[in-house]
């Protein structure tokens, strides 16, 4: 095999080998890094301002989901109720004397007073309380 001679290549005077190769297009297989994204006060404001729309729509149809009436099941029943103003004299053990002759008039008070969420067995003329209806 003959031996090859090596060419001389002419650079310019004063030029070092690694100017020659800065010349060339530089080629990266990594991705490119992307400068940091800055917003103007106005997109800060429509930024801050979806998101707070963003919350609210979740809130909202979490609410909505959350609080569906319930379905009335086979052991429903209906209560019937029936409301009596309270005259002056009137207490409630005559008032449960008169809606329920026939039961303890202690157990129809306290059904009484436990309906209307009402502090103790006294009650006031004019005042309007639910009865149970038996």
């Amino acid at each position: 095999m003959p031996l090859q001679r090596r060419r001389a290549v002419s650079r310019p005077a004063g030029a070092k080998p690694a100017d020659r190769l800065s010349s060339r297009p530089v080629r990266h297989h990594s991705p490119q890094i992307l400068p940091p994204l800055r917003l103007t006060r106005r997109g800060r404001i429509v930024f801050r301002a979806g998101g707070l729309l963003a919350a609210t729509v979740a809130v909202l149809a979490g609410v909505l989901l959350l609080n569906r009436p319930a379905e009335a099941g086979s052991e429903a029943h209906e209560v019937s109720m029936n409301f009596h103003v309270v005259l002056p004299g009137e207490t409630l053990w005559g008032i449960a004397g008169d809606i329920a002759p026939e039961s303890d008039p202690r157990d129809t008070v306290a059904d009484i007073v436990d309906l209307n969420a009402l502090p103790g067995p006294a009650v006031n003329a004019g005042q309007r309380i639910a009865l149970p209806g038996k």
